[in-house]
């Protein structure tokens, strides 16, 4: 049994990147990192990013230049699903499992 995705290229639906291009436009009427990099805005209002929003800031930029979908992988998963020569290694699974939890764990 083979499961068919279509129409979806792996971008956010059309109201999230609308919503983006609003933030976007909001954005651009703040002060701009002139101001922000002395810590004042025109108001004299202070802004600091604490450690983990720039942490935040630099994973942001890195995912938007990574690929969306690994298309070969996905063609290689579609290939062993239609053939019923997927086989799943529950341990593998497991330590995935357990490796992506640990990830969780540190984030916090």
């Amino acid at each position: 049994m083979g499961i068919e995705i279509s129409g979806n290229s792996g971008r956010p639906p059309h109201e999230a990147a609308e919503a983006s291009k609003s933030q976007a436009t909001a954005n651009s009427n703040q002060p701009r990192a002139g101001s922000a990099a002395k810590g004042q805005t025109a108001g004299g209002d202070q802004l600091k990013l604490s450690n983990q929003a720039a942490q935040l800031q630099a994973l942001e930029a890195e995912i938007a230049n990574l690929p969306v979908v690994d298309t070969q992988r996905v063609q290689d998963v579609q290939r062993t699903l239609a053939t019923g020569s997927f086989q799943v290694e529950p341990a593998r699974v497991a330590d995935k499992v357990l490796t992506f939890e640990a990830g969780l764990a540190r984030a916090q």
